[in-house]
């Protein structure tokens, strides 16, 4: 092969995992280079260590049901590090009329659950009778939940976990791009019900495990927090790496290749990933394609705040034997819930001490990252105490606040992606990694930036 080279803007796990897979791919016939305008990397993984607390301040795991990511963390030498979730943390619950109910996957004790009114659970049970969707429209997480199980259903059920997941609003995102299993679901099987019928047979048969959607997956971390993977990828990047290095701008060059121009240089490369936020692409690839720039700049992007606090648990009055909570918006919080981190992962705060992760902001509250951090920390506080009888201050916080933290697959997602992705295609070798296309999890961004790094070897010449 002729050496050629690759430029990755942005020191995330995207960015840096696309780098781990090219060089695997291609070893010393490239000339590899990552651009990182911080001064750390990791993008939104990050971690505070301090006085025997381990305080994730994005994403604090990921699911270990996607073979590609753990083939990654064997390939990086971190498998040893795997550190999965406690079995104490499978309970989940939801806030409602000043409570906090369980929900299980139980369907008989989830239907004499109060969580939902008697109308509501038997709103559920009728989903087996609800027609499915005849048109291909785009839709939105929220119609789809209201028409399949019910309004109720919609908002304390479903609403919280969008939040949760997306920090976003479901009346405005789209089905199709944040749940296509779902839609899939519906589709191929007529409804949820029906689908999780028919899969438990075919499971039968084939003695299989998992619902419809697949394998759930299991919650997993590493000693150390989920930054141990960042420090491991540095270390094993370290020479590909230029850091507090900001690229202003990228041209295209007549021969085809681009160049990527800094404050103190210019280089030219024959391809480009460009790791990095959807605004940023857009505003880098301005001068190379501004029809894709413009779509890219679209995607809109939601804030949010990460407070994590610590506390005696002989201070809280709440029993902690779970993941957590979520809080539906019509229950007039300002938290959208709480992961209760000390018990998914027990080495993340001292003995005798529990730490809680917990999130504001979103789309629907937005502004209230400029509360600033003091204020943001004294009323997460309040309100955790309100909700698990906590009866002293903290003795360990850390607030993060993450502006334009998570991109929002709002309706028409897909569509435009489609439409950014043709026509990047017109302009060569410059290719999207990152979450704001094609998922928002950690297995998503890898599994992304395996596909790309694929997608070069396969049109090298």
């Amino acid at each position: 092969m002729t050496k050629k080279s690759i430029a990755i803007i942005g020191g995330g796990i995207s960015g840096l995992s696309a780098g781990i897979f090219a060089r695997q791919k291609f070893g010393d016939t490239i000339n590899l280079t990552i651009y990182e305008k911080d001064n750390r990397l990791g993008g939104t993984i990050g971690i505070t260590r301090e006085n025997g607390y381990i305080a994730d301040w994005g994403p604090n795991g990921f699911l270990d049901r996607e073979p590609l990511t753990l083939e990654f963390v064997k390939q990086i030498g971190l498998y040893d590090k795997l550190y999965p979730s406690n079995n104490r943390s499978e309970k989940r619950y939801i806030y409602r009329n000043g409570k906090l109910w369980e929900i299980s996957a139980n369907p008989i004790k989830f239907m004499k659950s109060g969580l939902l009114s008697f109308s509501g659970r038997l709103r559920i049970g009728y989903e087996y009778f609800v027609s499915k969707k005849n048109n291909n429209l785009d839709e939105t997480i929220y119609n789809f939940a209201s028409r399949r199980i019910g309004r109720e259903a919609a908002e304390i059920l479903i609403d919280p976990m969008v939040s949760g997941i997306f920090g976003g609003d479901a009346e405005n995102l789209s089905l199709e791009a944040c749940f296509p299993i779902m839609e899939k679901m519906e589709q191929e099987y007529g409804g949820l019900i029906k689908a999780m019928i028919q899969k438990k047979k075919e499971n039968r048969k084939s003695g299989q495990k998992g619902g419809p959607a697949g394998p759930a997956g299991r919650l997993t971390s590493f000693r150390g927090g989920l930054y141990t993977m960042i420090e491991r990828l540095e270390e094993i990047l370290h020479d590909n790496i230029r850091q507090n290095v900001e690229v202003e701008k990228i041209t295209r060059n007549e021969d085809g290749r681009f160049q990527i121009i800094c404050k103190a240089d210019k280089i030219e490369y024959d391809y480009i990933i460009l790791a990095v936020p959807s605004y940023i692409s857009g505003g880098l690839l301005n001068e190379v394609s501004p029809d894709a720039a413009g779509l890219l700049m679209e995607i809109p992007y939601s804030n949010l705040a990460v407070v994590c606090q610590g506390y005696k648990i002989s201070d809280i009055g709440q029993s902690l034997d779970g993941f957590g909570f979520l809080a539906p918006h019509n229950q007039n919080l300002e938290i959208l819930g709480s992961i209760w981190t000390s018990v998914i992962f027990p080495e993340q705060a001292p003995d005798g001490y529990a730490l809680f992760r917990t999130m504001l902001g979103g789309a629907k509250n937005n502004d209230i990252i400029e509360l600033g951090n003091e204020r943001l920390a004294e009323l997460t506080h309040n309100q955790l105490s309100q909700i698990l009888g906590i009866k002293e201050k903290p003795s360990f916080e850390k607030v993060i606040i993450w502006r334009k933290a998570i991109p929002q697959y709002i309706i028409g997602h897909s569509e435009r992606l489609g439409r950014i992705e043709a026509n990047l295609r017109q302009h060569g070798n410059i290719y999207l990694a990152g979450n704001a296309y094609t998922g928002i999890g950690l297995n998503d961004a890898i599994k992304r930036s395996s596909m790309i790094v694929s997608a070069i070897l396969s049109g090298w010449v």
